[in-house]
């Protein structure tokens, strides 16, 4: 980055209001983690275990690591085993109760908060005074803490905080390496994104955008390897291909299971479907205030000199939902909130930009405020409501309507293991896996959700006799 400082100060003893900044800043750090760690460790067991998180269950339960190396590939065909290996430790230590698995996604959504703040540091780092940073970096940090976006993916027992905290581990050293170089740097990037795309497969397009970054940087210092920063750029994309290239036998061999796994439920996307992505996951109150303020900043900030940390905040924020728009009618709808968590990561630091740049301490303080009223009024709001499916009371009914020697089974196929979670060790036989060619089983437990179109009418002829109609989820029998 080769961004111009502006307003530094001179190298002298601090002044009383630099100490005050440098104050606000460490303040505003300890209640971002503070507030984010306990909106994503609060009441961890209240909604029950959903067919992701038992997936994640059934591959990290698994006796030893080896198993469940072995297991991961046809549970969660879209990752590598990073996270059920470290699950599978969790659970050995802490069980596998819903909380504790929980507990381990929590914990990563807690040391997201302060990576968000190294990342920023590194993106203004040339841009911005070390007081000015470290105040940006800590708006930053309680914005992302107190989203919805960020908080609900770190309630649940999946691999997506492990990816998010890897992207941005990831980010910062991507920075860093353009800003000082350094053969420990570089190394620490090929392993980062290599840790980053083993977490899921998602992360690809981060490293896709960091490449078009580096090309506009070796393009604009004339490709030539006489100049620092075009040198820098260089090294850079071959530390990012050397991460991928350490995947690419994985890669190759889990792509046609990862395909299948995404085929059936999932739509094409709309043409507003980027745009409507950052409006949806802040909430429609809070988005016009945080969309506003990111615009003041990636605007203040440009004409203040600041316009390589904004470009590629902007970048950042933008390639990967384009990237996934144009996947999905390419190759396959691909088009998920959470595969595209890390963008908003730049949202909130050009939001955190703009409430920086407002006229004076009284207005950022406002829009601080405001900024915070709403986005916890999102997670207030969005918490009054049930987001869980019912599983555990259509077990107990569907084992109920069970004559001696029949099965129970569900659809999707894959919440097969949320029968096996729930029913006790010596049950766990009477769940088996949908099997439409010679389906045995009596009684089906069937979820509203990740259906193709028209599949529940099918299913539902095929079992006409209902059961219990509980919340997310049908009992039905033949």
């Amino acid at each position: 980055m080769r961004d111009q400082p502006t307003g530094r100060a001179p190298a002298q003893t601090p002044s009383p209001s630099v100490l005050s900044a440098r104050t606000l800043s460490l303040v505003l750090l300890v209640v971002a983690l503070a507030v984010g760690g306990a909106f994503r460790f609060a009441n961890l067991g209240a909604l029950e275990l959903s067919p992701d998180e038992a997936a994640s269950w059934a591959a990290a339960s698994a006796t030893t690591a080896a198993e469940v190396i072995a297991r991961q590939p046809s549970l969660n065909p879209g990752e590598l085993p990073v996270h059920d290996l470290m699950l599978h430790g969790w659970i050995v230590l802490f069980g596998s109760s819903l909380v504790a698995m929980r507990s381990l996604s929590a914990a990563f959504g807690v040391v997201s908060i302060l990576l968000v703040y190294l990342v920023v540091n590194e993106l203004f780092a040339s841009a911005l005074s070390g007081d000015e940073v470290a105040l940006v970096a800590a708006v930053a940090a309680l914005v992302f803490a107190v989203n919805l976006v960020t908080i609900k993916y770190s309630r649940e027992a999946r691999m997506y905080p492990v990816m998010l905290a890897a992207v941005l581990a990831q980010a910062a050293i991507f920075l860093r390496v353009l800003r000082v170089g350094g053969i420990a740097n570089y190394a620490a990037l090929a392993i980062l994104t290599a840790l980053a795309i083993a977490s899921n497969f998602a992360a690809l397009a981060i490293p896709a955008t960091e490449g078009l970054w580096l090309l506009y940087l070796a393009a604009r210092a004339g490709w030539r390897l006489t100049n620092v920063v075009a040198r820098r750029a260089w090294a850079s994309l071959a530390m990012l291909a050397a991460g991928g290239l350490i995947l690419v036998p994985r890669l190759l061999s889990l792509h046609a299971a990862a395909s299948a796994s995404l085929h059936g439920w999932r739509t094409l996307p709309t043409w507003y479907a980027p745009f409507a992505l950052f409006n949806k996951a802040t909430g429609s109150f809070a988005f016009p205030i945080l969309a506003s303020l990111a615009i003041f900043g990636a605007v203040a900030g440009w004409r203040r000199g600041r316009r390589d940390a904004v470009a590629f905040a902007l970048l950042w924020m933008w390639a990967p939902p384009l990237l996934m728009f144009a996947a999905s009618y390419a190759i396959t709808p691909v088009f998920v909130e959470r595969y595209a968590l890390s963008s908003f990561v730049p949202f909130f630091i050009l939001v955190a930009l703009g409430i920086f740049e407002l006229p004076r301490d009284s207005v950022r303080a406002a829009g601080l405020a405001l900024v915070l009223v709403f986005s916890v009024g999102h997670f207030v709001a969005y918490n009054r409501k049930p987001h869980d499916a019912q599983y555990r009371q259509a077990i107990a009914a569907a084992a109920a309507a069970l004559k001696p020697g029949e099965t129970m089974t569900a659809v999707p196929v894959y919440a097969i293991e949320v029968l096996r979670y729930y029913l006790p060790s010596d049950q766990q036989s009477r769940a088996v896996r949908y099997n439409p060619p010679a389906s045995t089983a009596a009684v089906l437990i069937l979820g509203d959700q990740n259906l193709a179109q028209g599949a529940a009418k099918s299913y539902r002829k095929e079992f006409p006799q209902m059961v219990a109609r509980l919340r997310g989820v049908t009992v039905l029998r033949r």
